[in-house]
C-alpha cells in the first residue's frame, strides 16, 4: 500500500490563500478589453506566416518559369497573382490592426473617464 502524501502546513495554507480571490484588491475593470486583443495579435502573426509561405511558393514558381524558353507570360501571371494576394494580405492585416487600435482607443477612453470621475469625486 502506497504511503500517503503529507504536505507541510505552510504549503497547504499558501495554496488555500492563493485560491481565494483577493477581495481587498480591485478587479481589473478593463479585463474584457484586454482579453480581446490577443486573438487579433495571433491573427496578424498568422497572416504574416501565410504571406511568407506564399512568397516562398511564388519564388519556386518563378524559378520554374525562368527555366522555360518563353517565360514572359508565366512571369506576368505570377506578378499579377503576387499583387493580388499581397493586397489581400495587407487588407486582412490592416483590419486586424484597426481592431487593435479600436481596443486601445476604448481603453484610453475608459481611463480618461475614470480620471475625470476621480477629479470630480475629489473636488466635491
Amino acid at each position: 500500500m502506497p504511503k500517503p502524501l503529507i504536505l507541510p502546513r505552510r504549503l497547504i495554507l499558501a495554496s488555500l490563500l492563493a485560491s481565494l480571490p483577493l477581495s481587498g484588491l480591485p478587479a481589473d475593470p478593463d479585463a474584457d478589453l484586454r482579453e480581446k486583443r490577443p486573438p487579433h495579435e495571433r491573427l496578424i502573426a498568422q497572416i504574416e506566416s501565410e504571406r511568407l509561405a506564399f512568397q516562398r511558393d511564388l519564388a519556386s514558381r518563378e524559378e520554374a518559369c525562368l527555366k522555360r524558353f518563353f517565360s514572359s507570360r508565366c512571369l506576368d501571371e505570377i506578378r499579377a497573382e503576387h499583387l493580388k494576394r499581397m493586397r489581400e494580405f495587407d487588407l486582412r492585416r490592416e483590419a486586424e490592426l484597426q481592431a487593435i487600435r479600436d481596443i486601445d482607443a476604448e481603453l484610453r477612453s475608459r481611463n480618461r473617464n475614470r480620471r475625470a470621475e476621480k477629479k470630480t469625486e475629489g473636488g466635491s
